[in-house]
């Protein structure tokens, strides 16, 4: 498991995720890596960025390698690959779809039919021309003939905060309630006293993103998230499902896609670049 978050405000989208991955082993108990990537640059030299929770692989190929793969494809560095995206033209959605064909292909191939878990992919970021971020989901399981089309989850003109894989702990801080408590609690309630919780729950939401809230907050809010959820998963029983160390990653449109926080698993002082 894991904790995937996105922040959009007007001035752009923050994305911040831990590291942890968890590997279910033969004898039915789990091993928990704190250095899985999750956060991805789709194109070095466009505003395009992704992040993933769920299966941390496919067959034996980790989502980060695939990641990469796609962003060589897009950039037209593969040897095999004539279909760069086109930098002038190209759409948030047009490089989601093509994250989901390439992806599911990869599933397609497994001989065990795919059954690996559910694979979660948010791609985020500006399409060309476009001065308003977006983001679309793409979720990936088993084999299927047809690629899952992405859902739009950001439009350009929406702001806000959504947390993915592990979200409660962030949902039960500004919304005072989760779905699933949510669900529970109107089974058990008459019908005739459900639109009274709802309008009860929706006049004590709050939203701590605003469009208009500086990138850096917008950035500081992220980690918090992430953060908040990492504590959460430490202090009930089991397995730490969520921690390693945190990955921010902000896109907007002047600056493009900008590490903020980032883990390295070599040197940095011995692989400059030249």
């Amino acid at each position: 498991m894991t904790v995937a978050v996105m922040v959009k405000v007007f001035d752009g989208i923050v994305l911040a995720t831990d590291s942890a991955t968890t590997l279910a082993l033969d004898n039915g108990s789990a091993q928990v890596y704190n250095s899985a990537d999750k956060l991805f640059n789709l194109h070095r030299d466009l505003p395009i960025a992704a992040m993933c929770w769920g299966r941390g692989q496919i067959g034996p190929a980790s989502i980060a390698t695939l990641a990469k793969t796609l962003r060589s494809e897009l950039m037209g560095l593969e040897p095999e690959d004539t279909n760069p995206i086109d930098s002038t033209s190209y759409t948030v959605r047009e490089v989601a779809e093509r994250a989901s064909a390439m992806l599911q292909e990869r599933i397609n191939l497994l001989e065990d039919g795919g059954q690996g878990g559910e694979l979660g992919l948010l791609v985020a970021g500006y399409g060309s021309g476009s001065d308003k971020s977006e983001a679309w989901l793409l979720v990936l399981e088993n084999k299927q003939d047809d690629p899952p089309a992405p859902v739009c989850v950001a439009e350009p003109d929406a702001f806000g905060w959504i947390a993915y894989a592990q979200p409660i702990a962030t949902q039960r801080l500004f919304n005072g309630i989760d779905p699933i408590m949510h669900g529970q609690l109107l089974q058990v309630l008459p019908e005739e006293h459900h639109e009274v919780v709802k309008d009860v729950l929706d006049a004590h939401q709050m939203q701590p993103a605003v469009p208009a809230m500086p990138f850096p907050d917008a950035i500081g809010l992220a980690k918090f998230l992430v953060e908040v959820t990492k504590g959460f998963s430490h202090f009930l029983p089991g397995p730490d499902t969520v921690g390693g160390p945190i990955e921010v990653a902000g896109v907007n449109r002047h600056e493009g896609f900008k590490w903020i926080e980032r883990k390295h698993y070599f040197p940095q002082s011995l692989n400059r670049r030249p």
